[in-house]
């Protein structure tokens, strides 16, 4: 009980210093997007650190192989972004920004698909997700930054 109560309190105190952390540093991820999001993204506050922490935690890696591990990657990329995109207080570059790190990881996550996958339907799929998203990122960037200036 004792070893239990001295695990869970330095996990509590691991937390708690990361969540402080992140208050104080720019938003992990951000620096992927284009400079508009980067400048307006005030930091990750409760949702940085700490969270991937209990997300890496949910996530046997012992279990995965190539293709799961390669999808955790693009997964925790994007939410990285997409999480710094979340503060920003201007709605419109908040859903912009919010976007291009989502689309970005649908393009990750179909270019695994079509590393690894199979079916022929499915890597059908992920090649016209590709080119959609990937113009649609083109848009939402041009957007972005065309508001900076």
């Amino acid at each position: 009980m004792n070893k239990f109560i001295l695990a869970s309190a330095a996990l509590a105190a691991t937390c708690l210093t990361a969540m402080a952390q992140d208050a104080k540093q720019a938003p992990e991820g951000a620096e992927s997007l284009p400079k508009a999001c980067q400048a307006a993204s005030p930091g990750q506050g409760v949702t940085g650190k700490a969270m991937e922490m209990g997300d890496m935690a949910a996530h046997s890696m012992f279990d995965m192989r190539g293709p799961q591990t390669a999808s955790m990657k693009a997964m925790h990329e994007m939410n990285r972004a997409m999480r710094a995109a979340h503060g920003i207080k201007d709605p419109d570059l908040a859903f912009v920004c919010g976007m291009i790190a989502h689309h970005r990881g649908a393009v990750a996550m179909s270019t695994i698909e079509l590393q690894h996958g199979k079916d022929e339907q499915a890597k059908s799929w992920a090649k016209a997700i590709i080119a959609d998203q990937e113009k649609q990122i083109a848009q939402f960037e041009s957007w972005a930054n065309a508001r900076a200036k």
